[in-house]
């Protein structure tokens, strides 16, 4: 039996406030220096530290009055305590998985990571991105019968990866592609070349060759087997087709045709048609349309570069123009009409003359005669 003192004491050990770890408020922690977590440890009060520093009071989406009313209440946020949630994610992804899924994909608390992505602290934005790297490099799959907790987190992050992979500083950037070879490598799923797809649909040309890429690569990845099995292959074929049909660049009509072409490729011409005959009738008006369509070679002229003398003599500007398509034997051609048409200029000139020397000449004599 417990004694009254001893439950005295334990509760007033439950009421004090979990005290975050200052080793843990520091960036760039290596995953090897992460230690497991002490016998006995209070998950429930960390978890409950989580809300209180993320602000997430429940899963529900809250009205818009109550959001107001939580804007007006907010008070300002430690940086280095939202760091802190990062160090902790990170050791019970390492150490408690478990607990880390309940709190990371239950509680949704990986949207407040993906708005770290976004935040004038640069050292949280990179140690968010290390976080969801080591996410995806040792995802473990739940069962096959079950809709991964995972998706949810593809769906919202790569756009947010794409735009950090083309737009932010130096090492931002290279860690959001880190993100993104891991994201193609190890998150096997229709849903997440599904969204690859949904991103082509864009008009930059950065982000559309970076999502091309990765499609590519996801593509291969994935396999045979993965796409005959797919239940969303005619989904991916008609958002193929939307880019195709949106954009009238050659550039994007070349990449939606490389695409169709990675896929037949990796499925045999009958496995391919096997998969076609699934499809509904606007699948297979798109993909008969990339397929046929005509796609123009790379009408970009040649440069080559040529030297301009300047007045200063020590300083030459170089400068480039566009190639000439004009073929040789036309050249020439065109040469040995101009040499013709100067010789006969120059047979015109002495005949002139000579027109003009004998009219003088008549002249004189009609002059001598009078």
């Amino acid at each position: 039996m417990i004694s009254q003192k001893e439950i005295i004491t334990l509760k007033k050990d439950l009421a004090q406030k979990f005290v975050i770890d200052s080793l843990m408020q520091k960036g760039n922690i290596t995953k090897e220096s992460l230690q497991p977590f002490p016998e006995n440890f209070d998950f429930v009060q960390l978890i409950q530290k989580f809300k209180e520093i993320l602000g997430k009071t429940d899963t529900k989406k809250n009205s818009i009055k109550n959001k107001l009313n939580q804007q007006k209440e907010e008070k300002p946020v430690d940086w280095t305590m939202q760091l802190a949630v990062i160090n902790y994610l990170r050791r019970l992804f390492k150490f408690e998985k478990d607990i880390f899924n309940q709190a990371f994909y239950g509680l949704k608390f990986y949207e407040n990571i993906i708005e770290f992505l976004n935040s004038i602290r640069s050292i949280l934005a990179q140690n968010a991105l290390t976080l969801i790297n080591e996410v995806f490099s040792e995802y473990i799959p739940e069962e096959k019968n079950q809709k991964p907790h995972i998706i949810g987190l593809i769906k919202e992050i790569t756009p947010v990866l794409i735009l950090k992979s083309n737009t932010s500083q130096s090492f931002i950037k290279n860690e959001a592609k880190i993100c993104l070879e891991t994201l193609v490598n190890n998150m096997k799923y229709n849903e997440t070349l599904v969204t690859l797809l949904q991103l082509m649909n864009t008009k930059k040309i950065a982000d559309f060759e970076s999502i091309y890429i990765l499609s590519l690569k996801l593509i291969k990845n994935l396999g045979k087997e993965f796409l005959m099995n797919s239940t969303q292959f005619g989904e991916m074929i008609s958002l193929l087709g939307d880019v195709y049909a949106n954009n009238k660049s050659d550039l994007y009509k070349k990449r939606c045709k490389s695409v169709v072409n990675t896929l037949t490729e990796i499925l045999s011409k009958e496995e391919f048609e096997k998969k076609m005959a699934g499809m509904g009738k606007k699948e297979k008006e798109k993909i008969k349309e990339i397929m046929e369509g005509r796609v123009p070679y790379n009408t970009k002229k040649e440069i080559h570069h040529f030297t301009l003398k300047s007045k200063d003599k020590n300083q030459n500007k170089s400068c480039e123009r566009p190639k000439t398509s004009c073929p040789n034997n036309t050249k020439a051609a065109l040469k040995k009409k101009i040499n013709i048409k100067l010789v006969d200029s120059k047979l015109a000139q002495k005949e002139n003359s000579e027109n003009i020397c004998n009219n003088a000449i008549s002249k004189e004599n009609k002059a001598q005669i009078v």
